[in-house]
């Protein structure tokens, strides 16, 4: 998938619709395998409380969700919302465990959500807010859905030399062809990655009390070609900018990458870099 001319929200968001819908499955397998870890410190980190009500806003098929419904315990509930209806699908294949809260899964667009103001105790995104076409739209949203003095907490990418996970293959596919970088405008998967970033974009949306914190470590696979299957099979855009490319430039692009990851050598396979960095801050008015 080639992003070419001026950036259009609308079309970014339907694409992203259609993009995330069609590897809904795929990207299960990575999510739940990969980034479970992640989300329960994520929930921790959001301190999510017993009882609570809880939103997660592009839930994607919902590690974070019954990472948070084990937080908020039996009494507590959770919605988790997404886009695309594949990725909800497989969110309600996998049951929340034991003495966790129950969990709702619906279809809503993160830029203007049908939901009632100061409605829920927390409202969280894991490795949502840096693929919504307008984040300050979106996380303006989850200031609105949140209770006054109520937590919103953002999971999302880091620096793009930290994250060779997602970096190591994006960077090969623009080498290989300069227009698949994204417009001027346009959302990266490292927008919200750099000091300050994610604090301004909180502080537009009213968000006070911020916190912040980096997660980094690795990501281990038997061999650089697990990787390369893991990461083409399981990614929503990132797999529709290869299968763009011809038969030529497809197979240029996983040379450079199997070499490259190959440089990241371990006693057992390959160890991936990743950095994500996490972002909590309150509702005014409690």
């Amino acid at each position: 998938m080639k992003e070419t001319g001026a950036f259009d929200p609308a079309t970014h968001t339907a694409e992203s619709r259609a993009v995330w819908n069609e590897a809904a499955e795929r990207y299960a397998k990575l999510s739940n395998s990969l980034f479970a870890r992640t989300a329960e410190e994520f929930a921790d980190f959001a301190g999510l409380r017993k009882k609570w009500r809880v939103l997660d806003v592009a839930c994607g098929p919902g590690v974070a969700s019954r990472a948070a419904a084990a937080k908020v315990g039996e009494r507590g509930s959770v919605l988790g919302v997404d886009l695309a209806p594949g990725m909800l699908a497989q969110a309600r294949a996998v049951p929340a465990s034991r003495r966790s809260a129950p969990i709702q899964y619906a279809e809503m667009d993160a830029h203007a959500l049908p939901l009632e103001d100061n409605s829920f105790d927390a409202v969280i995104s894991q490795l949502g807010l840096m693929l919504f076409s307008s984040p300050d739209r979106a996380l303006s949203e989850m200031a609105r859905a949140a209770k006054p003095g109520g937590v919103v907490a953002c999971l999302v990418q880091g620096r793009r030399e930290k994250m060779l996970f997602t970096s190591l293959i994006l960077h090969a596919l623009v080498e290989c062809d300069p227009s698949l970088r994204a417009p001027e405008g346009a959302p990266t998967l490292y927008t919200f990655g750099p000091d300050g970033a994610i604090d301004a974009a909180f502080a537009r949306a009213g968000l006070r009390e911020l916190s912040t914190k980096r997660l980094s470590g690795v990501f281990r696979f038997a061999s650089p070609e697990e990787y390369w299957d893991v990461m083409t099979e399981g990614a929503g855009r990132t797999g529709a900018m290869l299968r763009g490319l011809d038969e030529k430039g497809q197979a240029w692009v996983k040379k450079t990458v199997l070499r490259r990851a190959a440089k990241n050598k371990a006693r057992s396979g390959v160890e991936i870099p990743y950095e994500f960095m996490m972002a909590r801050g309150f509702k005014a008015g409690a």
